[in-house]
């Protein structure tokens, strides 16, 4: 029989799980640094192609999420391949 409590295999489940998602971390950062630096140098050519269509008065929200999401991968990707 085995002396181990119950409550001692679950912390070691605990830090397992701290281990896993810090991995985790290391491991996407550099995809997600990566899609938000391409997302911020791609879509000023969309935003342009829409302003020269004049579609952004059609959608001005579609305009302004696209100016957001621009905005985001501005701010995520400028760590990108330093």
């Amino acid at each position: 029989m085995s002396s181990v409590s119950p409550y001692e295999s679950e912390r070691g489940a605990t830090s397992r799980q701290s281990v896993d998602s810090a991995d985790l971390q290391t491991q996407f950062r550099p995809a997600v640094r990566c899609a938000g630096f391409w997302t911020a140098v791609l879509l000023p050519f969309v935003l342009v192609t829409l302003l020269a269509s004049g579609a952004i008065v059609e959608w001005p929200f579609v305009a302004g999420g696209l100016l957001a999401v621009n905005l985001a991968g501005l701010v995520i990707g400028r760590e990108y391949k330093r």
